[in-house]
C-alpha cells in the first residue's frame, strides 16, 4: 500500500489510463489509511464513503472510455470543514455546530472537484471558527502532526496538513485568511498556496480570506489551483477565469529574477535561527542561479498586528455571539477568552482598526514593490505542541506574523518545504505580485527540485513521546 499512498497524482493517471489502476484502489488505500492512522492524528471529521464510491466507479468507466474529465479524475481528495459539500457535514471547528444538518449544496471549491471528476473522500479538521493557527478544537478535539503527534500539524487548516502528510488522499482545499494553508504546509512537510484574492471563488465573499489548494508537490497543488481556480458567480469578488488555466507552470528562468529576502518584519516574533537558515538556503540556491538577491529591510518599525488582530477578534466574537448561552459555553474557552477583547467597541473603533490596517497593507505593498518575489518564512518557530492554540495563548494567531498581511496585500503566496530540523520540516514562503500565481508555483517548483532531500512521509505517525496518542 506504501508506494501507492506516495505515489503521484501523475502515477495514478498512468494507472488509470493503463487499466492496471482504477480509481477505486486508490479510494480502498486512502480508507485503509484512514482506519489505520486517523485515531492518533484526528485529523478526517467526516466521510461519504458511499458518494466517493459511485464517483470513483464514474471516473473508471470515463477512463475506460478514454475521456476523463481533468487530470483530478479519479483522485481522492478531501476538503476542510469550512467548506461545503453536500451529504457532509459542515461544523466549522465548534462543539455548537455538532447538531446541523449536512450540507444540500457544494461550495464552489467542492463544486469545481466534482466536476472534475474528483473523488471527495470526506472533511478535514480544524479548530473553532478557522481563528486558532493550531488543530485544536471544542468539536474534533487536537489534531497531530505525524511527523511528531507530540507537535502541532498547524491551523487553521490542521487536518488537512496531517492527513496528507500521512499520505490520505492526493490533495485537500483548505482556508486561508492569516495563513490557514500556509502553515500546515510548512510545519506538515507539504505545499500550498494563498492565492491572489478571487482567484479561486469561495463563500461568503471575502477580500482577504481565500480557499488554498494543499498537496505534497508543487505540480499537484497546481492541478488543484488550475480546476479551483474558475469563476462562480455566487462569488461576487470571483476574478474572471486565467487564459493560462490547465497549461503547464511556465519554464522559469531565474537569472535576473529580483529576489527580496524578507526575514524580519519588525516588530513581532521573529524567526528562530532554524527557519531563517533554511530561507536563506532557499536565497542561494536561487542567486547561485542568476538571480539578484536583495535583503529586504523590516518593513514595519511599529507593530501593526494589534488592530488586525481586533479585526480578527471581532469575526470570532460575532460567530461566538450567534450562539444561545449553552452553545457559547461549549466554544473553545482560549477562544472565547481571546475575542473578550472584542466587546465594548464602537463603531468607531472597528473604522480606527480597519483603516490602521488598511495603512499597513499599503506600506507593505509599497515597500515589497520593486520584487518579482519575495522570500520569507511561514511561522517564526519549527513547530509547537499539539496541545497549544499557538505560540501566543492570549493571541491565538499573533504567530502569522509572515503571512496575514499578505491576505491583506492580496498576493499570492505559496509555502513549500525546503529543509528539516530535529526530524521536522520547515517551510519557506515564496510571495509573488498580484495576479501571478502561476510564477509563484513555477519558483516554488524550481527550488522544490533542488531540495536537498526526499520526503520521508509519516505513513506510519511517528512521536518523540514513545506512545501513540489515540
Amino acid at each position: 500500500m506504501e508506494p501507492l499512498l506516495t505515489s503521484t497524482t501523475a502515477d495514478l493517471r498512468a494507472g488509470f489510463a493503463s487499466g492496471a489502476l482504477a480509481p477505486a484502489d486508490a479510494l480502498d488505500a486512502v480508507l485503509a489509511q484512514v482506519e489505520a492512522v486517523n485515531p492518533a492524528l484526528t485529523a478526517i471529521v467526516a466521510l461519504d464513503v458511499d458518494g466517493a464510491r459511485a464517483a470513483a466507479e464514474a471516473s473508471h468507466r470515463r477512463w475506460q472510455r478514454g475521456r476523463p474529465l481533468s487530470p483530478l479524475d479519479g483522485v481522492p481528495v478531501t476538503v476542510k470543514d469550512s467548506v461545503a459539500a453536500a451529504g457532509l457535514p459542515w461544523r466549522h471547528g465548534t462543539a455548537p455546530n455538532a447538531g446541523l444538518a449536512d450540507s444540500t449544496v457544494d461550495a464552489p471549491p467542492a463544486a469545481r472537484l466534482r466536476e472534475a471528476g474528483a473523488v471527495l473522500v470526506g472533511k478535514t479538521a480544524m479548530p473553532d471558527f478557522g481563528m486558532s493557527a493550531s488543530g485544536v478544537s471544542s468539536l474534533h478535539g487536537t489534531t497531530r502532526n505525524p511527523w511528531d503527534l507530540t507537535r502541532s500539524p498547524g491551523g487553521s487548516s490542521a487536518g488537512a496538513g496531517a492527513s496528507l502528510a500521512a499520505g490520505i488522499g492526493w490533495g485537500s482545499v483548505g482556508s486561508d485568511i492569516a495563513g490557514s494553508v500556509r502553515l500546515p504546509a510548512a510545519q506538515c512537510g507539504l505545499v500550498a498556496l494563498k492565492p491572489t484574492q478571487g482567484r479561486i471563488p469561495h463563500l461568503p465573499a471575502s477580500t482577504v480570506r481565500s480557499a488554498g489548494p494543499m498537496a505534497r508537490t508543487v505540480a499537484e497543488v497546481a492541478e488543484l489551483h488550475d480546476v479551483l481556480a474558475r469563476p462562480d458567480a455566487r462569488d461576487a469578488l470571483s476574478l474572471p477565469a486565467d487564459p493560462a488555466g490547465g497549461q503547464p507552470l511556465p519554464a522559469v528562468d531565474v537569472a535576473g529574477l529580483r529576489v527580496g529576502l524578507l526575514l524580519d518584519m519588525g516588530p513581532g516574533p521573529r524567526a528562530d535561527e532554524e527557519v531563517r537558515t533554511v530561507v536563506r538556503r532557499a536565497a542561494e540556491l536561487l542567486a547561485a542561479a542568476g538571480a539578484r538577491v536583495q535583503p529586504v529591510d523590516p518593513p514595519f518599525a511599529e507593530d501593526p498586528y494589534p488592530a488586525l488582530d481586533r479585526l480578527f477578534q471581532v469575526r470570532a466574537r460575532a460567530e461566538w455571539e450567534a450562539f444561545d448561552e449553552r452553545g457559547r459555553a461549549q466554544v473553545l474557552p482560549e477562544l472565547v477568552a481571546w475575542s473578550a477583547g472584542a466587546d465594548g467597541l464602537s463603531a468607531t473603533d472597528l473604522e480606527r482598526a480597519q483603516s490602521a490596517v488598511a495603512r499597513s497593507r499599503d506600506h507593505l505593498a509599497a515597500h515589497l514593490a520593486g520584487f518579482d518575489v519575495v522570500l520569507a518564512p511561514v511561522l517564526p518557530v519549527v513547530s509547537f505542541p499539539a496541545e497549544a492554540v499557538g505560540l501566543d495563548p492570549l493571541r491565538p494567531l499573533a504567530h502569522c506574523t509572515y503571512t496575514c498581511w499578505f491576505n491583506q496585500t492580496g498576493q499570492p503566496a505559496a509555502a513549500l518545504c525546503l529543509g528539516t530540523c530535529d526530524g521536522m520540516p520547515v517551510g519557506v514562503q515564496v510571495v509573488g505580485r498580484r495576479f501571478e500565481d502561476r510564477r509563484v508555483l513555477a519558483v516554488a517548483g524550481w527550488l522544490e527540485q533542488r531540495r536537498a532531500f526526499t520526503p520521508d512521509w509519516p505513513l506510519v505517525p511517528r512521536s518523540t513521546a514513545g506512545a501513540v496518542p489515540v
